[in-house]
């Protein structure tokens, strides 16, 4: 198993596993999700197990206490803290371990970079998952507040401050 940066060769398997974990909204398109990786290439990762993709992790730059609207296509910018827009683990590959694991590295890289904390938005049930991970619910902003309105009604931002 190794943790890697996407490359341009990765993105049938990435769409492929969107696909198959998301079912309660609908896929981003692979402009949105490029768009992403475009932002910041050195944080968007997938785990490749065998010569095949089994999970990735779309992060990038972002202000604290906000995240980008879903289904939209994003520019760099400069920020103190990451935005994990995307995290999935193909179903053929869950309960190993994986996500733990990805979360883990991600972590370790926003912390050596001094970071202070990491975002996200947590949709199909998933917010308790984010907080035994240390996420904790924060004080939308107004941007906030508008993003979340293009995501599932369950859709709930959490942050993980770093030290």
């Amino acid at each position: 198993m190794s943790i890697r940066p996407i490359t341009a060769s990765d993105w049938p398997a990435i769409m492929a596993i969107q696909a198959q974990c998301y079912s309660e909204l609908t896929p981003e398109s692979l402009a949105v999700m490029q768009s992403k990786w475009q932002a910041s290439p050195t944080t968007c990762l997938v785990i490749e197990q065998a010569k095949h993709i089994v999970a990735y992790a779309l992060v990038h730059p972002w202000a604290q206490g906000d995240a980008p609207s879903l289904d939209t296509e994003i520019a760099y910018k400069e920020s103190n803290s990451w935005h994990l827009h995307d995290m999935a683990i193909s179903p053929a590959a869950q309960g190993m371990g994986l996500g733990k694991q990805l979360l883990k590295y991600v972590i370790s890289q926003a912390t050596q970079l001094t970071k202070h904390g990491i975002g996200l938005v947590a949709v199909q049930g998933a917010k308790d998952y984010w907080q035994q991970h240390g996420f904790l619910p924060a004080a939308p902003s107004i941007t906030l507040k508008t993003a979340l309105n293009t995501y599932p009604a369950d859709a709930c931002y959490l942050y993980l401050t770093l030290n």
